[in-house]
């Protein structure tokens, strides 16, 4: 067997042994939905490692480039995603050599870390490669209660706030906390063009930015908050403003409930989400120590639920 790094060659037989190994489930497997995750992602092209005997691919194992920023330094990570062994050669110990070669390959390039949101069936896996339980990501959940409504449908013209977003991704980060770095071509990537859900806005065109989607789960229908971005301090008018069309909002969508990731709520003082605590509930968060001198648990870290949905 050899373990060889991938190249745009080999799209079209690792699309073909996700399907085999994994299915299409609820996110259907293509060469365009690898292209926009792994090839266009402005980040960087995402490394990838390929285990293959005689011509054949038996597995395969990416990482998505990441980076994160705080007080002016840039920390480059990786989320660990798509992986897949072939039915006929599972149990060979496939997964594991991809993925701990795939970590020495990262660490030359100087990556600090590797993230994830494994579900309860991949995290012992994980576990056993190194990885530790950071924890579940706190949220803001606000209830929204009254007649059930079946929700309109829902349009966003991305093209109408062009010049917000292209001043959101100039603009210095000043956050405290380690979070995403916005660098240019990243929310247009990220949310406009994303092929895995539709995502919508609500903003003034000029001072705040807030991307959500409707999303439908065994607790209802949620209103999820992925990002919020403002450009300046709120006045009072403008907050209240902010909070009454997001109302609208939710209401026209017919969600039951409002989620928000609880890092994000408690540096922000223009939301008004309701009384209830952040709570521990959100996906639980797993990482990866790569570099000696950066350890990822003991960081303080603001991820927003844009930064951890599934990809």
């Amino acid at each position: 067997m050899n373990i060889r790094k991938a190249s745009d060659y080999d799209i079209p037989a690792i699309i073909q042994l996700l399907k085999v190994s994994l299915g299409e489930s609820l996110i259907p497997k293509s060469e365009a939905l690898w292209n926009w995750k792994h090839v266009q992602n402005p980040f960087g092209k995402s490394p990838v490692l390929l285990a293959e005997d005689n011509g054949e691919i038996l597995g395969v194992r990416a990482f998505l480039m990441w980076e994160f920023f705080q007080n002016g330094k840039i920390f480059k990570s990786c989320r660990a995603v798509d992986t897949a062994t072939h039915p006929e050669h599972q149990g060979k110990g496939i997964f594991k050599k991809l993925t701990m070669d795939l970590i020495e390959e990262i660490k030359k390039n100087g990556m600090v870390a590797v993230f994830n949101t494994p579900n309860s069936k991949s995290t012992p896996g994980y576990l056993k490669m190194g990885w530790e339980k950071w924890g579940n990501l706190p949220l803001k959940l606000n209830f929204h209660v009254g007649k059930k409504r079946k929700g309109i449908q829902m349009e966003s013209d991305w093209t109408a706030i062009s010049d917000l977003i292209e001043e959101i991704e100039s603009a210095p980060q000043t956050e405290l906390s380690l979070g995403t770095r916005i660098v240019k071509g990243y929310l247009n990537w990220r949310y406009k063009d994303s092929p895995l859900f539709p995502y919508h806005y609500l903003s003034d065109g000029e001072n705040y930015l807030l991307i959500y989607r409707i999303k439908e789960g065994k607790m209802g229908r949620e209103f999820r908050i992925c990002d919020f971005y403002c450009l300046t301090e709120l006045s009072p008018s403008q907050k209240k403003e902010l909070n009454k069309s997001l109302a609208v909002k939710i209401r026209e969508s017919g969600s039951r409930f409002s989620s928000f990731s609880g890092l994000k709520y408690s540096q922000q003082k223009n939301l008004d989400m309701g009384i209830l605590p952040v709570m521990k509930i959100g996906p639980m968060v797993t990482m990866r120590q790569v570099q000696e001198d950066f350890y990822p648990l003991s960081q303080d870290w603001s991820w927003s639920l844009g930064d951890l949905e599934v990809f």
